[in-house]
């Protein structure tokens, strides 16, 4: 009997992420959402006393190669490439409004135009996350090694328009924020479109040093790189039953050790004098078994 039951289809392998250590991007993540929460959040919540909170940090790259991203978009260019960063207009609204020391954000529709506040404050939230994130990109890359602090880029003013297009390597961080003060509570999110030129020195980074050539170890003779593990066989004695029943802790079984035989893989290969040496059991005077 045959099911009419729909299959779910395999999830396409994207070629871009082979063999480059995205599933370990959360550690650099991790560490911008503490960057950023105390460069960007802490400061408001100071200024404002207020409680915004950054409650998480996810850098992904673009769902597909070449893509026109739909919304308005601060764009720059970078030190490394283009930047454009979108910000919901709600958390740009709750600022303005606590800058103001209005009770809460006034409502807005979306086809409400901007008033001249609005505009300049987003500009300023957008240059300051665009830099500060991508300092904070450059920090990753770098690891925890010496060398002078990397400073945050000066950028040019952002210029503001309708969708923006990446090519394949573009990446996407988008920022969730909650505004604990709100009423009712509100999740925003700013969201960063970045070339791949940012990213890359964090995967290498992630990756870790190449692998040391194996041509030294292929080239050792093959005595040494045959490994063989040995067995020596020190002492088979024989004692009757009554003796065995009579030993308590402490008895003694005189033995001597007479030459031990030497198995490999468990065939008698060879035999073995056993010495003492510094406390140790050592075999010595090997001679082939005939």
């Amino acid at each position: 009997m045959s099911s009419n039951a729909p299959t779910s289809r395999p999830a396409a392998l994207d070629p871009r992420c082979l063999g480059r250590p995205v599933h370990l991007l959360p550690r650099v993540t991790e560490g911008l959402r503490d960057a950023l929460q105390r460069s960007l959040c802490q400061p408001w919540n100071r200024r404002y006393r207020t409680r915004y909170e950054l409650r998480s940090v996810a850098l992904q790259p673009l769902n597909q190669p070449g893509v026109d991203l739909p919304g308005r978009w601060l764009r720059t260019q970078g030190p490394l490439g283009p930047l454009a960063c979108q910000i919901d207009r709600s958390l740009v609204l709750s600022l303005m409004a606590r800058r103001l020391g209005l009770a809460g954000p006034q409502p807005a529709a979306e086809q409400d135009p901007s008033t001249a506040t609005e505009e300049r404050l987003q500009q300023a939230l957008a240059l300051q996350l665009c830099g500060q994130s991508v300092q904070l990109l450059a920090q990753a890359a770098r690891g925890d090694g010496p060398g002078e602090p990397v400073p945050t880029p000066a950028l040019a003013p952002l210029q503001t328009g309708a969708g923006i297009h990446l090519e394949a390597d573009g990446w996407i961080m988008e920022l969730r924020l909650w505004d604990a003060e709100a009423q009712p509570p509100a999740e925003m999110s700013m969201r960063l479109a970045l070339d791949g030129a940012y990213v890359a020195p964090v995967l290498r980074h992630l990756a870790g040093p190449a692998r040391a050539p194996r041509a030294a170890q292929q080239a050792q003779p093959l005595p040494r790189r045959l490994v063989l593990k040995l067995q020596a066989r020190l002492l088979e004695q024989e004692l009757p039953l009554g003796q065995v029943l009579d030993l308590r802790p402490g008895s003694l079984i005189p033995v001597r050790l007479a030459d031990a035989t030497i198995l490999v893989d468990g065939s008698p290969l060879m035999q073995a004098a056993v010495a003492e040496h510094q406390g140790k059991l050592c075999l010595t005077s090997f001679e082939d078994l005939e």
